[in-house]
């Protein structure tokens, strides 16, 4: 079954043209990794997924639904976005704002319900920030602040989860527990993901398929360990034959 279908997607900013005739599709319960270089459309085309953006035309679609003829409340049901950057323009706890994940189940006005409470601890406890529920979103570092982000998305309890670079400003220990709690999540709930990354061995171990970007066109789509040869990893990223890469997908430069 189809969970995102991308028909004809034209989008631009200003006069400049992002995507022209983009058409993709992944189904259900697909991890797919989103990786090309900076500029090649990666953020534009999570934003269009999840409605953030308005193509000039083509059409997504969620489970062969318009994204334009869902209510706003349905579609929080269907589909969480976790951004790279996000401002909090007042603190918060880390509790309360993971709560706000419960937001498209509850009525205008609703108490926080046990159920609600129950799905909030358990993303914080699997997400490692258990611990921290009590402080302040603003006094955390920008890693531990991510995790939360997560713990909020996965909170929604939707089908389909976009995540925008959420490894960035995180440790090598955090980044395998994030990508461990995705995996479980995308294998125990069928949950589609879609990620960007810019850690090409992480993608390779991880992804079920992967997606190369560049200059707004897809490049290669498909299975992870077809799509992440030596030959179109040197040219989604322009790399000369100065650098190595490793069948795991390190890069390294030739001394």
């Amino acid at each position: 079954m189809d969970s995102i279908s991308i028909n004809n997607l034209t989008f631009g900013y200003d006069k400049k043209v992002i995507f022209h005739n983009l058409s993709l599709t992944f189904r259900q319960g697909d991890f797919c990794s989103i990786l090309g270089p900076n500029g090649s459309g990666k953020t534009t085309l999570l934003k269009c997924i999840v409605g953030l953006l308005q193509p000039s035309d083509g059409v997504v679609k969620l489970h062969g639904k318009s994204l334009s003829d869902y209510k706003k409340t349905e579609l929080a049901r269907e589909i969480a976005y976790v951004p790279q950057y996000q401002d909090i323009v007042f603190d918060i706890s880390v509790f309360d704002y993971v709560m706000l994940g419960r937001n498209p189940y509850q009525t205008p006005w609703e108490m926080q319900r046990p159920e609600d409470k129950e799905v909030v601890e358990a993303m914080l406890q699997k997400c490692n920030v258990w611990h921290y529920r009590d402080t302040l979103l603003q006094s955390l570092s920008g890693g531990e602040r991510q995790r939360v982000m997560i713990a909020r998305a996965m909170a929604q309890q939707t089908g389909i989860m976009l995540l925008d670079e959420p490894l960035s400003n995180i440790d090598v220990t955090h980044k395998f527990e994030i990508m461990d709690i995705l995996q479980e999540l995308n294998e125990s709930s069928n949950t589609t993901v879609l990620i960007i990354l810019h850690d090409l061995p992480i993608a390779k171990a991880y992804s079920k398929q992967v997606l190369l970007l560049k200059s707004g066109n897809v490049l290669q789509f498909g299975d992870g360990n077809a799509v992440l040869t030596e030959e179109n990893i040197r040219n989604c990223f322009d790399l000369s034959g100065v650098y190595d890469i490793s069948e795991a997908g390190f890069i390294t430069k030739k001394r």
